[in-house]
């Protein structure tokens, strides 16, 4: 799996878990959770295009 298709699919994962997380859950687990979706995005944004043929399977 190339990388761009990798944090593309781990950016929908963080983004589900964030969607279904139960009312109950601690404010402090969502905001880890969404400074790791953010994370995510920003490495997904700025993978160049070299990073990402360098990682082809």
């Amino acid at each position: 799996m190339s990388l761009r298709k990798e944090l593309e699919h781990l950016v929908s994962l963080a983004q589900e878990r964030i969607k279904k997380a139960p009312k109950d859950t601690p404010k402090e687990i969502l905001e880890l959770w969404e400074k790791d979706l953010v994370d995510l995005e920003l490495e997904l944004n700025n993978l160049s295009d070299a990073e990402e043929d360098n990682n082809e399977d």
